[in-house]
């Protein structure tokens, strides 16, 4: 099985974050499955490659030339594909996924992992979603969509297109036994 992970490539954050990205890896590589993630040698996203590839794990990293010309792609992936732009990365790391977690992150985190969910919203895939809401990271954000659903914008039929867990554990193990739920697709 294909896990894509979006995180955050910051370094400057603290510990607990690290831990997470250290389990999420170990926890792929122990179930034999393969890690897709956005290629960087910074971050949680380096601390998840090398767990996942530290437990025996295969680890694709995929990035952008723009980002890669700037040093900081991974040399110790199993695979590195570089890619022109970043509407391709997400492509194929979409793609290549056959689930998607998103641990704490920014822009980039936040703009992949809602890509994924609004496709799911829209019939397009099935596969699962999930936050690993460490520390409570996420809690703003849900309270932001919270406030969207009450004034009409985000529709209560779209209840359960993605899982909220604390620990990267529940994540894999939502995955593991995740069954796809029809989701009335947007505009049918």
């Amino acid at each position: 099985m294909n896990i894509t992970v979006f995180c955050a490539s910051a370094d400057k954050i603290e510990q607990g974050y690290f831990d997470a990205a250290r389990s999420l890896g170990e926890g792929i590589a122990q179930r034999l499955w393969n890690l897709i993630y956005g290629g960087t040698n910074c971050g949680l996203m380096r601390i998840v490659a090398e767990a996942t590839l530290a437990g025996g794990g295969k680890v694709t990293g995929i990035i952008p030339r723009c980002i890669a010309e700037r040093g900081v792609a991974s040399r110790s992936v199993t695979e590195l594909v570089v890619v022109e732009e970043m509407k391709e990365r997400k492509q194929l790391m979409r793609e290549q996924a056959d689930a998607f977690i998103a641990l704490p992150g920014g822009w980039g985190t936040l703009e992949e992992i809602t890509e994924v969910i609004t496709l799911k919203q829209l019939g397009i895939h099935q596969k699962p979603i999930v936050f690993v809401n460490t520390g409570g990271f996420y809690e703003s954000f849900w309270k932001f969509m919270e406030q969207a659903a009450e004034k009409g914008f985000v529709s209560g039929a779209y209840q359960g297109l993605y899982q909220v867990v604390r620990t990267s554990e529940e994540a894999l193990e939502y995955i593991a036994g995740y069954e796809p739920r029809m989701v009335c697709p947007k505009y049918s």
